[in-house]
């Protein structure tokens, strides 16, 4: 059995053997079980203590240091008992042993004696050199039918079939085979809810990182097809990591087939990636939901609304950014890209992005003002604040904050006109880097 540890020393990986010992059967499972406490895993010296229920069992383990795309990373090899192991496994059982095992049953009408029974045995097998030899060869013989049977079902599974069900019936080996062509055009639905409450962001800004990921994988296009193996296995290594941290586990299961594919199924496996970016979908109904026809409680409520943009049609004013001055504040790419776990090339890509997003959504904001909407004013303020808060640049995303929060329209021009300041400040900081 065994785990792997980061460098923060959170499991991140664990293999069956060890899911199944704690009673679980995934590895989030097991993520959330140790953060309430009900599980603990305690390393003293070269023993692991796995606590469950109230359960102590002690392994003696062995560390082993692995280099990896996301960073420095401990494989933990736990050390099962020799004497457990033994009690389960029917090769080291002697023939006494075996005989004793069976004593109760009452086999004196079915056999005349074991010794006869041996013999008969092995007149089928030929010559053993030993009984025990002899009662090895018995259980080979089931093993074998055992693995023909199973070889037999596993025929009916494609490539893309991840766990197999070897019980299944005619209509469910059926299902099986027409499930990849349906998966070729069906969307990929993401839970944007729960997904975003598990890595601690906003709707906006989940919606705001899958963009920029899809942006990415277009962007390293060309790695992915490259023949250099250093090119293929980067690009593979990035998105894979950014597909982990999306939780997209089936975009990350199309990568590693992409980085074990052949030359000849390379380039298909590739397309099948894009083809997967192409459905993947954070709304339930795909837009289908918006062509439906009002209903008339839906109707009453738009016309409640339109009086409402009306009166929020009386002008602020207008303001102009000509002529602010830079308002000076540090930023480190790489402090950011430390505190994300991610490389550093891309978080200077995200913050590129984000400063093309910005001048964009400042010129919304800018029209708004004029319109005397407050209310898209405070949603342009939420969406910068989230992107340049998970960005780290924290100084910007403070000015954002009380746009975002502002009540009093006479305050926005002051708070537009400190965002703007910090804003050419940090775009000066980040050309400044790029030259």
């Amino acid at each position: 059995m065994y785990y792997i540890l980061n460098e923060t020393n959170k499991i991140i990986a664990a293999d069956d053997n060890l899911l199944e010992l704690c009673g679980l059967s995934h590895i989030d499972e097991l993520s959330l079980k140790i953060a309430l406490g009900n599980i603990q895993f305690d390393l003293i010296e070269e023993n692991l203590i796995i606590t469950t229920d109230n359960n102590d069992q002690t392994f003696p383990i062995s560390k082993t240091p692995l280099s990896s795309m996301l960073g420095h990373l401990t494989l933990v090899d736990i050390k099962v008992s020799e004497e457990k192991t033994e009690e389960n496994d029917l090769s080291v059982l002697t023939v006494d042993d075996t005989l004793e095992s069976i004593a109760p049953l009452d086999l004196d009408s079915d056999l005349i004696s074991i010794k006869s029974d041996l013999d008969t045995v092995s007149e089928v097998v030929e010559t053993t050199e030993s009984d025990s030899e002899l009662f090895d060869l018995v259980l080979e013989d089931e093993a074998e039918i055992s693995i023909d049977t199973i070889d037999n079902s596993l025929d009916i599974l494609t490539e893309d079939t991840d766990i197999l069900d070897l019980g299944l019936s005619i209509k469910e080996d059926e299902i099986l085979k027409e499930e990849p062509l349906r998966d070729d055009h069906a969307e990929i639905l993401i839970d944007i809810e729960k997904i975003s409450q598990q890595i601690g962001v906003s709707h906006e800004d989940y919606d705001t990182f899958l963009n920029e990921y899809i942006d990415t994988a277009l962007g390293l296009e060309e790695d992915l097809q490259s023949t250099d193996t250093g090119k293929c296995s980067n690009a593979i290594g990035t998105l894979s990591h950014l597909s982990d941290v999306l939780q997209l586990p089936l975009i990350g299961n199309i990568l590693a087939k992409i980085e074990t594919a052949s030359v000849d199924k390379k380039r298909e496996a590739v397309e099948s990636f894009y083809a997967a970016l192409s459905r993947i979908t954070t709304s339930p109904t795909s837009g289908e939901e918006s062509k439906l026809e009002l209903s008339p409680t839906q109707e009453e409520i738009q016309e409640d609304i339109k009086p409402e943009v009306t009166v929020n049609e009386k002008s602020f004013g207008t303001i102009s950014l000509e002529g602010i001055k830079p308002i000076h504040f540090d930023f480190q790419l790489e402090q950011a890209a430390n505190d994300l776990s991610l490389p550093v090339e891309l978080i200077e890509e995200f913050v590129h992005d984000f400063i093309e997003q910005a001048h964009v959504e400042t010129e919304k904001m800018l029209q708004a003002y004029e319109k005397g909407d407050l209310d898209t004013i405070q949603k342009l303020g939420h969406l910068l604040k989230g992107t340049s808060s998970n960005l780290r640049i924290n100084a910007l995303s403070d000015t954002l904050y009380k746009i975002q929060f502002c009540e009093d329209s006479s305050n926005l021009e002051h708070y537009i006109k400190d965002y703007w300041g910090h804003f050419l400040s940090f775009e000066i900081q980040i050309n400044a880097l790029a030259k």
